[in-house]
C-alpha cells in the first residue's frame, strides 16, 4: 500500500511540474504540506522520479530536487533495461532502426513536399547528426523520441569506442544524398536511401566486427 501511495504521489508531482513549469521542487517540508503524506512516503515518491530521471536529489548547500530537462537518453536508460531482461541484441536494435529511420525519412521529405516547414524547420539538418536532424523533420514527437533513445543505447551500450570512425564515414548512400531527397521532398528516394545507408552500416560492422551485433544490449 506504501509503494502505491508512493507512485500516486510521484504522479502528482509530476503533474504539478508540468503544469507549474517547476525547474525545482519544493523544500521537504513544503512538499509535505502540499502532499499530505508519511514522510517515508514522499521520500519514496522521490526516489521513483529520480530513478526515472525526472529529478535529481542533491545534497548540502543549493542543493534539493532539481528538475531535469526531458532527455532520449533517459528514455533510453529505462528501455535498455527491458531490452537487457529480454536478451535482446544490438542487432535486434539495429533491425528496429531499419524499419523506423527510413520511415521517419519519408515523412520528413513529405513534409517538405507538402510546404509544412518554414525556412527554419527546412534548415534543422545543417547542424548536428543527420539521422536526428531528419527524424525531428518527420514532426512525430514520439517517434523522434524513440529514434534517438535507440541511437542512444547503441552508441552507449555497444562498445561503440571499439568501432573505427572510418565504418561510419564510408557507409553508403553517404549522408549528404539522404538530406538531397529529403529536401527535395522526394519521399520514395529518402526512403529507400535511408534503408540503404543503414544496411551498408549493418553489413560494414559484420564484416569488421562479427561479433558486436550479437552482444545482449547491457545495461548499466
Amino acid at each position: 500500500m506504501g509503494q502505491k501511495t508512493a507512485r500516486v504521489v510521484a504522479g502528482q508531482v509530476v503533474r504539478d511540474i508540468t503544469v507549474d513549469g517547476l525547474t525545482r521542487l519544493p523544500s521537504e517540508a513544503e512538499l509535505l504540506k502540499r502532499y499530505p503524506v508519511s514522510r517515508p512516503t514522499l521520500r519514496e515518491a522521490l526516489r521513483i522520479l529520480e530513478m526515472y530521471g525526472v529529478i535529481s536529489l542533491k545534497t548540502g548547500p543549493g542543493g534539493g530536487a532539481i528538475v531535469n530537462a526531458v532527455a532520449s537518453y533517459q528514455f533510453a536508460n529505462s528501455s535498455s533495461l527491458y531490452f537487457h531482461l529480454l536478451q535482446l541484441t544490438l542487432r535486434d536494435l539495429m533491425a528496429t532502426r531499419m524499419r523506423l529511420e527510413p520511415f521517419m525519412a519519408r515523412l520528413a521529405a513529405e513534409r517538405v513536399a507538402r510546404g509544412d516547414l518554414d525556412e527554419e524547420g527546412s534548415l534543422a539538418l545543417q547542424d548536428g547528426d543527420v539521422h536526428v536532424g531528419i527524424a525531428r523533420l518527420s514532426g512525430d514527437p514520439i517517434l523522434l523520441l524513440v529514434a534517438q533513445a535507440l541511437r542512444d543505447i547503441f552508441s552507449d551500450k555497444s562498445s561503440m569506442e571499439r568501432v573505427r570512425k572510418d565504418v561510419s564515414a564510408n557507409v553508403t548512400p553517404p549522408h549528404e544524398l539522404i538530406e538531397k531527397a529529403v529536401r527535395r521532398g522526394d519521399a520514395e528516394d529518402a526512403e529507400r536511401l535511408m534503408h540503404e545507408h543503414l544496411t551498408d552500416y549493418v553489413a560494414k560492422l559484420e564484416q569488421h566486427y562479427p561479433n558486436l551485433l550479437d552482444e545482449v544490449i547491457d545495461w548499466t
